[in-house]
């Protein structure tokens, strides 16, 4: 399979280039993947922003925020 030494080399330094380039894609589709879950908000987080917006009254927050216990 190989000739001489250089071939060898020349087969092991492209099996590593493959190796490397399929790590790093791996990587980057979980980081992705992973960055998408984080920004997804929990109910009250949003119950919580809209109350610090003004968008509902103090009322409206307990109500609701005892409602999601």
């Amino acid at each position: 399979m190989f000739g001489d030494s250089a071939e060898m080399m020349s087969y092991i330094l492209k099996m590593g280039f493959v190796a490397l380039a399929l790590l790093v894609i791996i990587y980057l589709i979980l980081r992705l993947l992973f960055r998408l879950e984080s920004k997804a908000k929990s109910p009250y987080a949003i119950l919580e922003e809209r109350f610090a917006t003004g968008e509902i009254s103090e009322e409206e927050f307990v109500k609701r925020k005892n409602m999601l216990k």
